[in-house]
């Protein structure tokens, strides 16, 4: 199949319908990219604020970040997986191969044609699915989105195998470095500059043989939805991170890309307020008063009971359900790469009102340890600066929809009566946190180890010592009156 003409259009004849179909051609072009396109650049503004979010540090998929040196020791994995991908396609339900590399019709060769058949045929539509063009003929095409379709459907499946057949490491180090190395390329995949279309995906799945599929805990065979499910899910377990919850399939879900696909399980809320367009209400977004003001105000915060997705809050009566946010890197790394894909589309902005209505609420240390108390936040890193870092996922975003509008709005109308139990109870908690501060930046500050609070026990011990002495020297010149 031919590659699809450069936008870049030179016009060299002076014959009418010569340059007239070569902009008929750009044209046609335009009209095949979406308007919202699947795989896009990173917004500069984005990429200043934490350049190491939106870059993949051990593999690269698509286009975008091909070739580039510090990424090639990948490469080798990929043809390896690759290989064992095609091998897979080509066993029957017996698991029988028949490996014969100098005849054209071998199992493998065959189930090699059939995967480059599905690729070239979808060639059309992956260039226009990205935003910049694909320099690459159709051969280098077809064979990098081989390498990492193939890379990916069969990482996910050793992921998900290697949960039901028990191993042990041979030590604590060999332990860390497969985490690591898990970790790192779990997060590669995440990344809005990392994607491939999910068709491709779609299509390369399809043609795996069932004996050769992963399967429930039923014994039900996972689709492509499924399977990805999964895989995030048992990520997250590994992390202790809830952010992507197992669920069942989206019906009549039609998904651009892994990132995509995420997105729509992290977007998913009843909570969504008309779209309304006034520049004059963008500064307005948030709630009025922070966690330690409601608390202090008779409002309760508790964790949400049965949450459907990250952003989905609830208010009722006075209290707030929050789903639980937990803190580490990974979840700050696909936060950021969902809203640069809600920056790159013309939808809904849910990502990014979940960030701003957070970041009202999380003004300061204090209103950490309220959500904390709560169970809504859990830091794994132990991290003093969680406020700072809502305030760094919120710059560089152009904000033009809070789908949280009406239920900020309800929450600021909302009053509680002043005999309430709950105004004292929150005016208690929100002091004792105070208190606890206190303490903690007494014990940083002058009791830094054990020595310094020994000198200030000697020092406090001499101190009414010379109390003591100078009050019995005194009273030895005015003695008691009898």
């Amino acid at each position: 199949m031919e590659p699809t003409p450069d936008l870049q259009v030179k016009i060299t004849t002076s014959n009418d319908e010569d340059w007239i179909h070569l902009i008929d051609s750009k044209l046609s072009l335009v009209r095949r990219k979406p308007q919202d396109l699947g795989i896009c650049r990173v917004p500069d503004r984005l990429r200043e604020v934490k350049p190491v979010a939106y870059t993949p540090k051990m593999v690269s998929i698509g286009p975008y970040h091909r070739n580039k040196p510090e990424l090639r020791a990948m490469e080798e994995f990929k043809w390896r997986y690759t290989l064992d991908f095609i091998d897979g396609v080509a066993e029957t339900d017996r698991g029988n191969i028949q490996i014969n590399e100098s005849h054209e019709n071998s199992p493998q060769t065959l189930a090699l044609k059939k995967c480059c058949k599905v690729i070239s045929e979808l060639e059309v539509e992956a260039r226009a699915f990205y935003a910049e063009d694909i320099n690459l003929d159709t051969y280098q095409l077809v064979q990098m989105f081989l390498l990492d379709a193939c890379f990916i459907l069969e990482y996910m499946r050793r992921i998900q195998l290697s949960r039901a057949i028990p191993w042990a490491p041979e030590s604590l180090e060999l332990l860390v470095s497969q985490l690591t190395i898990i970790y790192s390329l779990t997060e590669d995949l995440i990344l809005l500059e990392n994607q491939i279309p999910y068709n491709i995906l779609q299509q390369l799945f399809d043609l795996i043989p069932s004996a050769r599929r992963i399967t429930d805990a039923s014994g039900q065979v996972l689709s492509l939805q499924e399977l990805a499910f999964a895989f995030f899910h048992a990520f997250g377990n590994i992390l202790g991170n809830n952010i992507l919850p197992l669920k069942k399939p989206i019906q009549d879900a039609t998904f651009t890309h892994l990132l995509d696909m995420l997105y729509q399980t992290c977007s998913s809320t009843s909570v969504i307020s008309p779209l309304k367009m006034d520049s004059r209400t963008r500064i307005k977004w948030g709630s009025k008063s922070c966690a330690a003001e409601l608390i202090k105000s008779g409002f309760r915060i508790s964790l949400h009971p049965r949450r459907v997705s990250i952003v989905d809050i609830k208010f009722e009566e006075g209290e707030i359900f929050l789903p639980r946010y937990t803190h580490d890197e990974f979840t700050s790394c696909l936060f950021r790469n969902l809203i640069a894909l809600e920056q790159s589309r013309n939808g809904r902005q849910v990502i990014t009102s979940y960030i701003f209505f957070m970041r009202s609420l999380l003004r300061s240390e204090e209103d950490f340890n309220i959500l904390e108390r709560a169970g809504t936040i859990t830091n794994f890193q132990k991290s003093k600066f969680i406020t700072s870092d809502f305030e760094r996922l919120g710059m560089g975003v152009i904000s033009a929809d809070f789908i949280f509008r009406d239920l900020c709005e309800e929450l600021n109308n909302y009053k509680v009566s002043w005999w309430r139990w709950r105004r004292v109870k929150g005016y208690t908690t929100v002091t004792w946190f105070r208190w606890k501060a206190s303490v903690k930046d007494l014990k940083r500050e002058y009791f830094k180890n054990r020595w310094s609070f020994l000198t200030f026990l000697a020092a406090s011990f001499v101190i009414l010592l010379t109390v003591a002495q100078t009050f019995y020297t005194i009273r030895a010149y005015y003695p008691p009156y009898h």
